[in-house]
């Protein structure tokens, strides 16, 4: 046996030696390989989408009215007061046997019995006598509500007599377009007053010499806030082809005639969505009574509140 000489064997220290010398020059390469590697940008953050709360397009039409008319909020939901709701819910209770009432007495002559059984339609919470105390004077509804652009009064029936006009022109704040009619042309003094207000005059007999659907398109004219209609008879054919064609929000109409007479104009009225809030007879002329009514569209405009439908089909 040979002994261990303390050292080791020259074959052994050789193979350290190149085992290291390989693993020096491969970590090497590896470290420049990692150097050469481009730098990668990194990715930016993906957004997060959520629902749009706004109108995706002006093009469709339904949105752009919807825009135009949002759907109220519960903050704009009208409150009634324990006392209206009481008026309302008796209102629809006796409607029926009301209609009944109207009905029946519109077949006979007694006027003074066929106003009486007229029941309002509709609460007005603030109503204005605009005009006259006496005859010649008309009861609206909450007249400061108007729109305050592009308003339009109509006046028809004037007579020289403008005591209305002018009480209406001021009431709503000066600022809406009156139009005026009547069958004859006005004296200077009437014309120089509607030439102040801003208004305009026509003149014509109503329907046959001119209708309203024309005097509104000649006025450059949409829609109508109030019309006070006075024109002895003129209301049962001019009346409804204005109601049709064009929105008014309120009515103050003399009717003439017998009580059937009255009620098949304000079953005219009633068919376009009108709701009568105030009857007033006329002491000077048993068969003439003053009706005024308010459009179901313009209700939440002018603060009135819907009772029962009075009026018999």
């Amino acid at each position: 046996m040979v002994p261990f000489s303390g050292y080791l064997p020259i074959s052994l220290l050789l193979f350290i030696l190149l085992l290291g010398i390989s693993n020096y020059f491969t970590l090497n390469h590896v470290a420049s390989q990692i150097k050469q590697v481009p730098q990668v940008a990194p990715r930016p953050a993906r957004p997060v989408v959520r629902e749009s709360t706004h109108f995706k397009s002006d093009s469709d039409d339904e949105t752009r009215q919807a825009r135009q008319n949002p759907v109220p909020s519960q903050n704009d939901v009208p409150v009634y007061s324990d006392a209206e709701k009481k008026l309302r819910t008796e209102a629809l209770q006796n409607v029926e046997s009301d209609r009944q009432k109207v009905l029946s007495l519109a077949s006979g002559t007694d006027s003074k019995l066929f106003y009486r059984a007229i029941k309002k339609g509709a609460l007005c919470r603030n109503q204005n006598r605009i005009g006259a105390i006496a005859d010649g004077g008309k009861e609206a509804c909450n007249v400061q509500a108007v729109r305050k652009n592009d308003c339009t009064l109509v006046s028809l029936g004037l007579h020289n007599q403008i005591d209305f006009d002018q009480a209406i022109h001021v009431a709503t704040g000066g600022h809406c377009k009156i139009l005026g009619v009547d069958k004859s042309e006005q004296n200077e003094e009437t014309q120089q007053i509607y030439s102040q207000m801003g208004g305009q005059l026509f003149v014509g007999m109503i329907p046959s010499e001119i209708t309203l659907p024309d005097m509104m398109r000649q006025a450059g004219r949409n829609e109508v806030e109030i019309l006070k209609i006075d024109i002895e008879g003129g209301e049962f054919a001019g009346l409804e082809p204005l109601i049709k064609d064009f929105l008014v929000c309120q009515i103050m109409i003399e009717i003439h005639g017998k009580p059937m007479e009255h009620l098949n104009l304000l079953r005219v009225m009633s068919r376009y969505g009108f709701r009568i809030f105030n009857v007033e007879t006329n002491p000077f002329c048993p068969k003439c009574c003053e009706y005024s009514l308010i459009n179901e569209l313009c209700m939440a405009q002018f603060g009135a509140i819907p009772l029962g439908a009075t009026i018999p089909n």
